[in-house]
């Protein structure tokens, strides 16, 4: 290791920042250097190497559509970022200063095998904080270097944005050939999401010309609740049909938290937050329905008819009936209800009166005829034909 990348390192170890890192395909000697200066214990809280699939998978708490992209990268560093909070809590520490001072850092990398590659030589690197979230992309030149020679850089450019993140100016620059690509983005979050994605607040409102607020122009009368990845024109037909049936301005709903998987990181709420340009959006920590109709008293909930399949399935309330029927009380309860659009599922239609609504709650749950609406585009399939 080089006096340069040394001191950088001790700087690193110097500063309040504490770390949980996850590395795999490459780039697992960062992890090593980092341990190699004195010091490490006040930076690395836990360093993981998740190489197998099916540890990465553990490791998510899902399958990822693919295992070296922009998007498991980002999940990966949030998953490390939730992961850091947890074991920094639970030493009970009174040294942290801040939670900014808390990382979640990822890289999942594809390199030069003993297999013939027909992609590209790629890493991505990200760091989740409480307030931000940067992505750093490296496109290597293929057949350049060896393996060895690969796995350096990307433990390099690992490094390299820990210390960026951290403050510190003087770095050793990369090795980076005139073919190689390094592109590097970072998202600061507004006061108002930062505050929704650490649980200090449960809703902000994105507006059509940018400005964020407390509460919409008028109170919604639905709500249509989606990860907009990508938004479609299924989307915003399905909301013009809401609004002539209710009789009212249904919102769409974007929540960063998941019931099922990790929270959404700042790059990717923003990448979906800007194309709201014709209406409000509710960016809100509800992860159930149940959570929903608190934050939206009185209003429809706009859904797909496996959507409804899952709200009456007793298995995402741990397999208990009494847990989805104390959720549906309280969505009755607080007003609510669903507005359930048919969907095309694995080549059969399926709607409202395919499935199996426990005669109890019958009267949650209205139908938009499917003459009315159908669309069977989703944003899978518009992902996966993007790919």
């Amino acid at each position: 290791m080089t006096d340069s990348l040394t001191q950088t390192i001790a700087a690193i170890h110097a500063a309040p920042t504490r770390i949980v890192l996850v590395i795999t395909g490459g780039g697992s000697g960062a992890l090593s250097k980092l341990l190699e200066v004195p010091g490490a214990s006040r930076t690395v809280v836990a360093g993981l190497v998740p190489y197998a699939n099916a540890a990465l998978v553990e490791f998510l708490g899902h399958e990822p559509e693919k295992f070296c992209d922009e998007s498991t990268a980002l999940t990966m560093a949030v998953t490390a970022y939730q992961r850091a909070v947890a074991l920094v809590a639970a030493e009970d520490n009174d040294d942290l200063e801040t939670p900014a001072d808390l990382l979640g850092i990822a890289a999942t990398a594809s390199l030069v095998s003993d297999r013939p590659k027909r992609g590209d030589h790629r890493a991505l690197v990200a760091i989740q904080s409480s307030t931000a979230t940067q992505l750093a992309r490296l496109d290597l030149e293929k057949d350049a270097r060896d393996r060895p020679g690969e796995e350096g850089l990307v433990a390099s450019l690992i490094i390299d944005r820990l210390a960026d993140v951290a403050g510190i100016e003087m770095r050793p620059a990369l090795p980076l050939g005139d073919l190689d690509r390094l592109t590097t983005r970072q998202t600061t979050a507004a006061t108002a999401v930062a505050d929704v994605w650490n649980g200090r607040r449960s809703i902000t409102w994105s507006l059509p010309d940018g400005r964020w607020a407390d509460t919409p122009p008028a109170s919604p009368a639905g709500i249509l609740s989606g990860s907009f990845a990508p938004r479609h024109e299924g989307h915003v037909g399905l909301l013009q049909v809401a609004e002539h049936i209710l009789a009212g301005p249904v919102y769409y709903e974007l929540p960063v938290v998941n019931a099922d998987k990790p929270p959404l990181d700042y790059d990717s709420i923003e990448c979906r937050r800007r194309v709201f340009t014709d209406k409000p959006l509710a960016i809100t920590a509800s992860a159930t329905f149940e959570e929903k109709a608190a934050v939206f008293p009185g209003t429809m909930f706009v859904v797909g008819a496996d959507t409804a399949e899952r709200v009456i399935d007793p298995a995402f309330y741990d397999g208990a009936a009494k847990g989805r029927d104390a959720a549906m009380a309280s969505i009755r309860d607080h007003g609510c209800g669903f507005l359930v659009a048919g969907r095309q599922q694995h080549e059969r239609f399926q709607d409202l009166t395919s499935l199996s609504v426990p005669a109890s709650f019958t009267d949650l749950f209205t139908a938009i005829p499917s003459d009315r609406f159908r669309c069977d585009i989703s944003s899978t399939e518009i992902r996966n034909d993007s790919a």
